[in-house]
């Protein structure tokens, strides 16, 4: 068996990676079926100083992507529980000091049809329910950091994501990120698309879960593997190891365990 539970998997935009890039494509995925996809980017981290510019980014792609949120190309909400959820999440954040953006500013979304504007939500803090389990819908929290081994502490405090997406042109940062921060699996310069390469296993780690799915895995992890041992001819372990434990067979065990040690 195979067990996948999702969680809040990160995107890091390194300093050396164009903000405009880097809101593209995050803003892409994060939109993409409302958010509910289960290893969409779950909140951001972003240099010190660049927060207000990959806001106005996604503003800007939204206003140019999904001109009118009530159209089919805007995916709602899946049922009426979890749109509520979004809007006590929202409330949440605002009632313990965030800072909520509409990113669609100037529309206005059918409750009715469960169409849940984005939001980005700047400043948030640990107390915030949507810093606290996963988001599952087009709310992206927004964070800033002076150092990646900020980001690296701060995502190992937490439960082990399903995914990172380090953003970044510099092969250091990117292994940094790969080798200090444990995930399920890694996009680098992309967010969501580990998960369609077939020929790459795709599962989580910890609470994020276990065993692994898609290619040479996928198949091993659905099957028995049955062992069979064939003895030889003659059987060593019948001349060695039957009582009376003494003489010959007792010095070559002490041997073998000498070698050993």
């Amino acid at each position: 068996m195979t067990l996948e539970l999702g969680g809040k998997s990160p995107a890091i935009v390194a300093p050396d990676y164009p903000i405009q890039t880097a809101a593209e494509r995050i803003i892409w995925v994060k939109m993409l079926n409302a958010g509910q996809i289960c290893t969409n980017v779950d909140y951001v981290f972003v240099p010190e100083g660049k927060a207000e510019e990959f806001v106005s980014h996604c503003r800007r792609l939204i206003a140019q992507r999904y001109p009118d949120l009530n159209a089919a190309d805007f995916t709602s909400i899946i049922d009426q529980r979890s749109y509520d959820r979004l809007v006590a999440t929202l409330e949440d954040a605002k009632a313990k000091g965030a800072r909520i953006v509409n990113l669609a500013e100037g529309q206005a979304p059918d409750a009715g049809k469960r169409k849940f504007a984005p939001q980005a939500v700047l400043d948030p803090s640990e107390d915030m329910i949507v810093m606290q389990r996963e988001i599952f819908g087009p709310i992206l929290p927004i964070m800033t950091y002076r150092d990646r081994s900020e980001v690296a502490a701060y995502i190992n405090a937490h439960d082990r994501p399903l995914a990172i997406y380090p953003f970044t042109h510099d092969a250091d940062t990117r292994d940094f990120y790969i080798s200090r921060v444990m995930s399920g699996g890694v996009s680098v310069n992309e967010a969501l698309l580990h998960v369609g390469q077939h020929d790459l296993p795709f599962g989580g780690v910890g609470p994020s879960g276990m065993g692994h799915y898609h290619a040479r895995e996928g198949f091993n992890t659905f099957s028995k593997l049955r062992p069979v041992f064939y003895q030889g001819p003659v059987s060593a372990i019948q001349m060695l190891f039957q009582p009376p434990y003494k003489g010959r067979p007792m010095k070559i065990l002490q041997f073998m365990l000498k070698m050993r040690g």
